[in-house]
């Protein structure tokens, strides 16, 4: 059984497809100030530091899913590529929430020492409070005996149900649901 959680198209690209557009001109402009200034050269230096780190985690490291598949055998994270990590295998998944900004900061690391931390905005996902279930469902999986768990009774004793009718977004971002 394969759930498929998907980022509303339309934030997923504005809040992260158009920000690291707007990196490369804004890293080429921090360059040249770099070379040019004569003043200043330390924050120019750590804008272009940030803009580095920027770019950096969407493509090289996919930090920010696009969309997430959870099956019994594996976790996929796809963004501008896939990172699979097989279930059975992962010796750390970590799971950290941000309530305020509604973001998860999930660490996966299997026992090949393969890596993975990805930032999930779950309030712009289809069937958010599903995905945390997972979350927390597959954390206890891996850590039974974490201090998370301890005080909540039933916090990820079990995996989700299956909705009957699960949402997705449409083209412009409405969640609809499917029949």
């Amino acid at each position: 059984m394969e759930r498929v959680y998907e980022y509303n198209k339309i934030a997923y690209r504005y809040k992260v497809q158009m920000i690291n557009i707007l990196m490369v001109p804004l890293l080429g402009y921090f360059i040249y100030r770099v070379i040019v200034s004569q003043t200043n050269v330390i924050l120019w230096v750590l804008g272009a530091g940030i803009c580095i780190y920027s770019l950096a985690n969407s493509y090289i490291r996919k930090s920010n899913p696009r969309i997430i598949r959870i099956s019994d055998e594996e976790i996929v994270f796809s963004s501008m590529g896939e990172k699979c990590f097989e279930i059975n295998k992962l010796t750390k998944f970590r799971v950290k929430v941000s309530t305020p900004n509604y973001q998860v900061i999930v660490r996966v690391e299997d026992e090949h020492k393969r890596q993975g931390a990805f930032w999930v905005t779950y309030s712009q996902f289809n069937d958010k409070m599903d995905l945390i279930a997972e979350f927390d469902y597959l954390e206890k999986k891996i850590h039974p005996d974490s201090l998370r768990f301890r005080g909540r009774s039933g916090m990820g004793d079990k995996r989700p149900e299956l909705n009957a009718a699960p949402l997705t977004t449409d083209e412009h971002g409405k969640d609809e649901e499917h029949e």
